[in-house]
């Protein structure tokens, strides 16, 4: 039992320091990612191999794809954030997350605490999603942050990524923000990432260039 005990203090430990050593570069990946690919179609994986950025989303898989996807994009020197809440086949449940730690993943988007609970508990990235749809959806997402504390935010739509940030910046000043959704032009990432947004993940495979 002793010996049981000991193995886990160990193991979380090491996760701990994982997640340490993650959180310590995350700054750096996003300045490399102004522009995330967000791949949503397995036609787009070369496209975002050979993008400039850093860091991938990917927004689809199975238990069967998503750990040949998540390899493809690490031999390509990308770091993959899986989003949870969009892979087919698989529960939000623990067993899950430890899968997906093992396929080599860096984080889970999803918009379920416990889900990114449990991928913190494995050393990766929790990136929480959130949606403005109106204030009081901003207001409860805001609240939840006191309950728990992603690593990042992915806001949707980033177009509102602005008007959150003056009012985010208060209470939680060093949460990095990803802006996601009804993006059409460079010119209007540029403009995200001068009013604040660290990020900017785009599905669209043409403005994959910077």
């Amino acid at each position: 039992m002793q010996h049981r005990l000991a193995g886990r203090e160990a193991l979380l430990s090491s996760q701990q320091s994982e997640t340490k050593v993650v959180l310590d570069e995350l700054w750096t990946w996003l300045e490399q990612s102004r522009i995330i690919p967000s791949i949503r179609v397995a036609e787009n994986l070369p496209a975002a191999c050979a993008s400039p950025a850093k860091i991938v989303f990917l927004m689809f898989g199975t238990p069967l794809t998503i750990a040949d996807l998540v390899a493809r994009l690490k031999d390509a020197g990308k770091l993959p954030i899986v989003n949870m809440d969009l892979l087919s086949g698989l529960a939000r449940d623990a067993a899950a997350i430890e899968f997906l730690s093992k396929t080599g993943a860096l984080g889970i988007i999803s918009t379920h605490q416990d889900t990114l609970r449990a991928a913190r508990s494995h050393g990766m990235l929790a990136v929480q999603r959130t949606f403005a749809i109106d204030s009081v959806a901003v207001a409860n997402s805001f609240r939840t942050l006191d309950h728990f504390l992603p690593d990042v935010i992915e806001l949707l739509p980033a177009i509102a990524a602005p008007l959150i940030i003056p009012m985010l910046r208060p209470i939680r000043p060093g949460l990095p923000v990803i802006g996601c959704g009804l993006i059409r032009s460079l010119m209007q990432v540029d403009e995200l990432v001068r009013q604040g947004v660290a990020a900017v993940s785009v599905s669209n495979p043409s403005l994959w260039i910077v």
